[in-house]
């Protein structure tokens, strides 16, 4: 085994004492990377540090009960708060992730109960809230992390039109509408480009991105509000399959949002792009039987 690997079989036993004593020795495996192309670290995780790992996104191993004291050990002794993963040959598009965003976005640190005090030491230590043009609340709310979304935006990260849409802050959206009906300027200024690679720039783009968005976080206030002004309700966003509103609301189980995009003229029948599946197959998919029948 490397010495970082060592160190990160350390880390993922939950073993302190061990893992300062390797970081100590050996300052610079606070700043290596792991070299590996394969398994977790061919994609978005690519050179990932120890940092990194505290995250549990991927999730390589489940995280030890005192991730927190261990994460605050590697931050005490010199690891870069905003260090940024790089962009594997699966995904060679992707712009990167610091702890703060993976954070933000993991499910097994959620789960584990260790999201929300690994966020508030990550901003404690001057985490970028804003990382990569928003990436951290933008990927919070395409990977449905809602109370992750709603942390950073307390703390102070910027939000522009589309990110209030999945928030479901119709007054955070208001602001970005013009007394003449035009959206601002940045109405859409936060992107994780690992999402959306062909930047959405006119109003009906614009509108449709948002509720993609809300209906992606079940927002039902957000999703009627945007209908009311203008939005698609079949727009398809450039990423992800060209899926629909519909098929987002069905594959995350939001029966109520199903329901309304049903009466403002949703397509049962749309597929998407990639697999040629309709909203019913996206719900079966996730595994929301009644949805999936209600859509047949």
């Amino acid at each position: 085994m490397t010495a970082l690997e060592v160190a990160l079989e350390a880390f993922y036993e939950g073993d302190e004492a061990e893992l300062e004593r390797r970081l100590r020795a050996d300052p610079s495996l606070l700043h290596a990377r792991v070299p590996s192309v394969s398994g977790h670290y061919c994609g978005y995780f690519h050179r990932a540090t120890l940092l990194h790992h505290v995250a549990g996104n991927p999730r390589v191993r489940p995280l030890p009960p005192t991730t927190l004291e261990l994460t605050r050990l590697i931050l005490d002794l010199g690891a870069e708060v905003d260090a940024a993963t790089h962009a594997g040959p699966s995904q060679p598009d992707d712009i990167g992730w610091s702890t703060l965003g993976l954070v933000a976005t993991s499910f097994e640190a959620r789960r584990s109960g260790h999201q929300r005090p690994l966020l508030e030491l990550l901003v404690a230590r001057g985490a970028n809230l804003d990382f990569r043009d928003g990436g951290p609340l933008v990927g919070a709310l395409y990977y449905g992390e809602l109370d992750a979304a709603r942390f950073l935006l307390e703390r102070g990260a910027r939000h522009d039109f589309v990110t209030a849409a999945g928030l479901g802050r119709c007054d955070l959206m208001a602001p970005f509408v013009r007394a003449d009906g035009a959206l601002a300027a940045d109405a859409h200024a936060l992107v994780h480009y690992s999402q959306v690679r062909t930047r959405p720039a006119s109003k009906v783009e614009i509108l449709g991105l948002a509720l993609v968005f809300a209906s992606m976080c079940g927002q039902l206030d957000a999703v009627a509000w945007l209908l009311e002004r203008g939005a698609a309700v079949n727009t398809r966003p450039p990423f992800d399959h060209g899926a629909t509103p519909l098929h987002w609301a069905a594959l995350r189980g939001h029966a109520e949002l199903v329901t309304l995009l049903l009466e403002r003229g949703a397509d049962r029948m749309a597929r998407d792009t990639t697999f040629a599946a309709t909203p019913q197959g996206w719900a079966a998919h996730a595994g929301h039987t009644d949805l999936s029948a209600r859509l047949g």
